[in-house]
C-alpha cells in the first residue's frame, strides 16, 4: 500500500474523530445546560467548543460537501462510542450495523483514489 495514502488516511481520520469529539462534546455541554439545568457557563463553554468544531473540518483536503458527507459517517460512529462511555448505553445490533454501513460510505466517498 502507498505510504502517502496511509499517512493521508490516518491524518484525515484523526481530524474527523477530533471534529466529532468537539461537536459531540460541545453539544453535550449545551444539552447539560438546557436539559439538565446546569449553569449558563456550561452552555457558554459548549458554544465555544462547538465553534472550535466548526474550524477542524477546514483542514481536510477536499471540498465542503465531500468533507461533511464523509464526516456524517464518522459522527454516527462517534456518537455511539460517546453513548457507550459517557451515557453508559450499549448500542444495539441495528445501531452497529447502521454505523458499519455508514463507515463503508465514508471510505467509498473519501478514501478511494480518484
Amino acid at each position: 500500500m502507498n505510504e502517502g495514502l496511509v499517512s493521508f488516511t490516518l491524518v484525515s481520520l484523526g481530524l474527523f474523530f477530533l471534529a466529532a469529539l468537539f461537536e459531540i462534546g460541545g453539544g453535550y455541554l449545551v444539552w447539560l445546560w438546557l436539559r439538565e439545568k446546569k449553569g449558563i457557563w456550561i452552555g457558554v463553554l459548549g458554544g465555544i467548543v462547538l465553534a472550535v468544531y466548526g474550524i477542524i473540518p477546514t483542514f481536510q483536503p477536499a471540498h465542503f460537501g465531500r468533507v461533511y458527507a464523509a464526516y456524517g459517517g464518522i459522527f454516527i460512529v462517534s456518537s455511539l462510542i460517546w453513548g457507550k462511555f459517557v451515557d453508559r448505553t450499549e448500542p444495539d445490533r441495528y445501531e452497529i450495523i447502521g454505523a458499519l454501513i455508514a463507515l463503508i460510505g465514508v471510505f467509498i466517498m473519501f478514501y478511494i483514489p480518484r
